[in-house]
């Protein structure tokens, strides 16, 4: 079984980081997009943990962090 590779765009590594993924932010982002499931919500369309990603295509185009519940 071959698992799709996803490419992360420079915006959205710059708004990983800005959210606090540090060190190498392109390939946990990367990494989530593959083990994602689908979602279905103004922040994105793909969720791992409390990660939503949008994805077009074979590319992470941006990244949110789900609101935390108070």
């Amino acid at each position: 079984m071959s698992f799709r590779e996803y490419r992360v765009t420079d915006e959205a590594v710059v708004r990983g980081r800005e959210i606090g993924l540090y060190g190498a932010t392109a390939s946990r982002l990367s990494r989530a997009a593959r083990r994602s499931a689908q979602y279905t919500g103004a922040l994105g369309n793909r969720r791992f943990q409390d990660l939503v990603l949008t994805v077009q295509g074979d590319e992470v185009v941006w990244v949110n962090r789900l609101p935390q519940a108070a």
